[in-house]
């Protein structure tokens, strides 16, 4: 078990243990940034979990049926909830498939759309059905559009396959533009609650809640009522970029794992095993991600904080370039991007700060620091536009 699991040993180990003691808590908060491989733990512990052949090691090409429903994410004991950066992970598993359509890229393709098709299943949208009128012809459609590109398929010939594989992903922007998939509904919770409940088929249930920390204030108390007491032979799996973000009482019911950046060696051999690329000039994943999404949001990141510390009015269009550019990443998602590179800008000018002077203090990039997390509150909470709250931000920040 977690051979694919790449530079996060101390957990991979910690987890192992606590797997074959029997000692593993009902509750698991992994944390951690981002393209660290929280999901990818989560999903490999489920698999541990559930697996039901002889040899406990639990090796990646297991043959029990457990385990072959799991690489396919499609185990009816394992459920995911809350958001991520599915348009760019699913842009990236396309165009490592379009270089090579072996089975471990089919699988990686698959994985990554399951991993947003399976926010839709019916156990967690029962009663519901209105809010999924949009969403369910787009998920027949992309199982038809999938089908060809599963692991053991015959893939279409010659450009049919790049065309093929567009649209599988063009599919999956639709679904993921038609439902907000990170305001986790209360009802949702309570329905994973009462699936938590059941017995489960096989050895044990998984539910998965990707950044934990969004969830808002209704959710949060309906999660915790269930972590207070939760069901034999359930494990809950939450993750969050930043555990201080966390609610404590849920924080007291769950053991932390922190998941750690991985060096430029460790990445390089995460995108040279799994995505089958070089990382060339990229010395981490998340750079990897950004040199192949093609959005240009670093650019604009920088233009952006250059009319910032100018002191004058933001350039005339640059906030319908950076929200046409949002949009194309999937709003909410592209949003987020946005942030995380000014964010990034930032740490920049701190660390200049250390050895030169830059012309930004330090107590003013913390202002800077605290007004962008409002703005992604805001924009996520709040529903405010992705223009209002980056114009904002920009006068907020120049005034400080």
């Amino acid at each position: 078990m977690f051979e694919n699991i790449i530079g996060q040993e101390p957990v991979v180990s910690r987890l192992s243990t606590e797997i074959a003691a029997r000692i593993l808590p009902a509750t698991l908060m992994f944390h951690g940034p981002d393209y660290t491989g929280k999901s990818s733990t989560a999903l490999e512990l489920a698999r541990a979990l559930t697996c039901t052949g002889e040899d406990r090691t639990v090796p990646w090409n297991c043959k029990c049926r457990s385990c072959e429903q799991q690489r396919h994410l499609l185990h009816l004991d394992t459920l995911m909830l809350g958001g991520r950066y599915f348009n760019r992970e699913i842009a990236i598993a396309a165009d490592a498939l379009k270089r090579d359509q072996r089975e471990p890229l089919r699988y990686l393709f698959e994985r990554t759309i399951r991993k947003l098709a399976r926010r839709f299943d019916p156990v967690l949208w029962e009663g519901e059905e209105k809010r999924l009128r949009k969403v369910e012809p787009l998920l027949s459609e992309l199982d038809e559009r999938l089908d060809p590109f599963l692991p053991g398929s015959h893939l279409p010939s010659g450009d049919q396959t790049v065309d093929g594989i567009d649209g599988v992903v063009q599919t999956c922007e639709k679904i993921g533009s038609a439902v907000a998939l990170d305001a986790v509904p209360v009802n949702t919770v309570r329905r994973l609650s009462a699936w938590a409940r059941l017995s489960p088929s096989g050895r044990a249930k998984i539910a998965i809640i990707e950044n934990v920390d969004r969830l808002q204030d209704s959710a949060r108390n309906a999660l915790l009522k269930t972590l207070e007491e939760p069901p034999p032979n359930v494990h809950f799996v939450l993750t969050t970029q930043r555990l201080g973000a966390v609610i404590a009482t849920i924080r007291s019911r769950s053991r932390s794992y922190g998941f750690l950046t991985r060096g430029p060696e460790q990445s390089g051999a995460v995108i040279s095993r799994i995505f089958r690329d070089s990382p060339g000039s990229n010395p981490s994943i998340r750079d990897y991600f950004v040199s192949k999404d093609g959005q240009g949001l670093r650019a604009l990141a920088e233009r952006y904080l250059e009319n910032v510390v100018a002191g004058s009015t933001i350039e005339l269009g640059l906030l319908d370039e950076i929200n046409q550019t949002i949009g194309n990443l999937g709003g909410a998602e592209g949003f987020r991007y946005f942030v995380e590179e000014v964010s990034l800008l930032m740490e920049t000018l701190l660390r200049a700060n250390e050895t030169e002077d830059v012309g930004v203090p330090v107590r003013i990039l913390a202002r800077w620091r605290a007004l962008l997390g409002n703005a992604l509150t805001r924009f996520e909470s709040y529903n405010t536009s992705a223009t209002m709250a980056l114009e904002g931000l920009f006068y907020g920040m120049r005034e400080t």
